[in-house]
């Protein structure tokens, strides 16, 4: 198995990672298409693919934001029939290793809440995956996905990694990271009232847990 980047929608792996995203993710947190070869050609995102004997068996999109020291680990996900066999672990080392990523933190937004028939033991075995690998949860923070498709998101979690993290974040850094999720990865404004529901009430030293 190797990892590869992708740099253009019309190579066949794009093809192939298309279908891998449209059988493994809910549509609520699907973007278009077309907003995938547009992100493709953006140079903030990186596009791997984990092939095995040239078929793609796994995808991961990152964005690296910009004037900011974080970013976000947008969507990964592995083939039905490999899962298991530590195809997302290598993927996520890949991206996290990258050195566009490198000495970042690293935020994966993580489905909080069972919709559209999800069983919610694979909610946790998605939890649990993350934790192995040593991310940690932003306490407190309920995450308002801005919606990308028909459907609305489901409340979020939001993980957080980074090779030697902190023991917190403080209130008006999340408050940049927020709005750089917003602003560079769904087109909204920083001064989306969501941002500052989602920090209603947290403490101003807010753990990762």
């Amino acid at each position: 198995m190797r990892i590869e980047r992708l740099v253009s929608a019309v190579e066949p792996a794009f093809d192939a990672l298309l279908r891998i995203y449209a059988n493994a993710l809910p549509p609520s947190e699907c973007k278009s298409v077309d907003a995938l070869r547009r992100m493709i050609n953006r140079p903030e995102y990186l596009f791997l693919a984990s092939v095995d004997e040239d078929a793609v068996i796994g995808f991961s999109i990152a964005i690296a934001f910009a004037d900011s020291d974080a970013a976000l680990l947008e969507y990964m996900a592995v083939d039905a029939g490999r899962r298991g066999a530590g195809v997302g672990q290598q993927l996520f080392h890949a991206t996290a290793s990258q050195p566009q990523f490198r000495g970042r933190l690293l935020l994966i937004e993580l489905d909080a809440e069972a919709t559209h028939g999800t069983d919610p033991g694979i909610l946790a075995r998605r939890e649990a995956f993350y934790r192995r690998l040593g991310c940690r949860q932003i306490e407190g923070l309920t995450y308002l996905m801005p919606q990308v498709s028909g459907a609305r998101p489901p409340l979020m979690d939001m993980l957080v990694h980074r090779d030697e993290l902190p023991g917190s974040v403080e209130k008006e850094h999340l408050r940049a990271l927020l709005a750089a999720c917003y602003t560079q990865v769904y087109g909204a404004p920083a001064s989306d009232p969501r941002i500052g529901e989602m920090l209603r009430g947290l403490p101003e030293s807010i753990r990762l847990i």
